[in-house]
């Protein structure tokens, strides 16, 4: 049976267009780039020109997901990096979850000069014993195959009537158990981060562990760094109650690296 590619409404890639500088938004696992909707709006009124590319396997089915990884999630991410480093001379990313690896991987990889990244909500450590456990367990047996996507058991926003963002309403169990490789692989490269660098996320965060903040911090090499960590806001901190806190504090951040 084929399965669908169209894009779910809201879920659309978008471009804003700026002047002398330019930032690349990179989505979360499950997510789509209206969680960064926000922030965009946000920098783009400040002068940035602005990309959120839909990462593969994204906004459209989950089984279209369950068969990526997260090198097609990189491929994806570094190809827009690349093509904003080819018009603007100062390029900054920002990453939620999954995008902060891909931020994170991508400053470690010194393929192109990163003006500032901002790590948000970024895994280290799952908040839940049973990510933590079963899904490097899904991955070595081949559970993912048997049972590649699950229902969401989670909420991901504290902010009253429930999601403000487009996501899959389901877990990808092969998709996570890949970011679970590459959270491994981000892990060890934090040292080869040079560039300033911005942590932030949530102390009630329902998905990533508060001690990633500090196991990022303290891993990096960046000469420039600050960490920040909210107070009411769940996991999907760019459209939680606490959306204007991050949206501001990404800016001035940023700001302060021209």
């Amino acid at each position: 049976m084929k399965i669908p590619t169209a894009i779910m409404p809201g879920a659309e890639p978008f471009e804003l267009p700026g002047k002398d500088k330019a930032a690349l938004l990179l989505h979360g696992l499950t997510g789509t780039p209206s969680e960064m909707r926000y922030l965009g709006d946000h920098l783009n009124r400040a002068g940035y020109h602005v990309r959120a590319p839909l990462l593969p396997g994204h906004g459209t089915d989950i089984r279209n997901l369950n068969r990526t990884t997260w090198r097609d999630w990189f491929g994806r991410a570094e190809i827009d990096f690349l093509a904003l480093s080819a018009h603007f001379e100062k390029v900054f990313i920002a990453g939620l979850s999954m995008g902060g690896l891909l931020c994170l991987s991508m400053m470690a990889s010194k393929f192109g000069r990163i003006a500032a990244g901002a790590a948000l909500a970024t895994p280290m450590v799952f908040a839940d014993w049973k990510a933590r456990y079963l899904l490097p367990v899904a991955d070595v047996t081949g559970l993912k195959y048997l049972i590649p996507d699950l229902p969401k058991g989670i909420p991901d926003v504290s902010v009253p009537g429930g999601r403000t963002h487009v996501c899959y309403d389901r877990d990808s169990v092969a998709a996570a158990a890949s970011l679970v490789r590459f959270m491994r692989r981000v892990r060890r490269e934090l040292p080869r981060v040079e560039d300033p660098l911005l942590v932030m996320q949530s102390a009630i965060d329902t998905v990533v562990d508060p001690r990633s903040v500090d196991i990022i911090y303290g891993g990096v090499s960046s000469a420039v760094k600050e960490k920040v960590l909210l107070e009411r806001s769940y996991h999907t901190i760019t459209v939680d109650v606490e959306k204007e806190t991050v949206a501001q504090t990404v800016l001035e951040f940023f700001e302060r690296q021209l």
